[in-house]
């Protein structure tokens, strides 16, 4: 339940992280009528406990960028991981599976990321938490800085000099960018 204080007190915050689920009729997926459902991605749900209302959603279809389908797997975790109310109305997410931890705002924009650089085999991130800086009574609380996003779509920070070709060679025989998008598409069998 999301603490007395913090937007959304009182209704309950759930990582659902997907997978196998449910019961139901015997099949090709479930020979004793247990785990029917495969959903291959996790979502984070807050629900109205008294009116069992949906309150807010974040899914990688919310996320947005790309098809529907493709996005579902975009935020997937089948274990472990966790979710967290701030008192900003953000949402402090972690994707243990993928030993990412992200924050969002209500309006499902990503506005913090991390994800840990562990270098063996499966790692996982049980859970987050974010602390206030009042936590640590030794520290003085720092300042903090707002940090531009980085432009997605130019591969650019910001003031950086813009991502430009000034000259391109063709070299004859060859297909060039151009071409090499369309390859695995192609009826030609001369193409191979």
């Amino acid at each position: 339940m999301i603490p007395k204080g913090l937007p959304g007190e009182g209704n309950i915050l759930i990582f659902d992280n997907g997978g196998w689920a449910g019961y139901g009729y015997l099949g090709r997926t479930s020979k004793d009528g247990i785990k029917t459902d495969l959903r291959d991605h996790s979502r984070v749900i807050e629900i109205d406990p008294i009116t069992l209302e949906v309150v807010w959603i974040f899914t990688g279809e919310e996320w947005g960028g790309m098809m529907p389908l493709a996005a579902r797997s975009k935020f997937y975790s089948p274990l472990i991981s966790s979710a967290q109310r701030l008192p900003n109305r953000n949402t402090l997410i972690t994707e243990g599976c993928s030993c990412r931890i992200f924050e969002v705002t209500a309006d499902k924009e990503v506005v913090w990321e991390y994800i840990a650089p562990f270098d063996f085999d499966q790692p996982k991130v049980y859970r987050a938490y974010r602390y206030p800086y009042s936590y640590v009574p030794q520290l003085s609380k720092p300042t903090e800085t707002p940090i531009a996003a980085v432009n997605n779509r130019t591969f650019r920070v910001p003031g950086a000099a813009l991502g430009q070709i000034d000259h391109v060679t063709k070299v004859e025989g060859t297909w060039g960018y151009g071409g090499k998008m369309d390859a695995c598409v192609t009826e030609d069998a001369a193409a191979f």
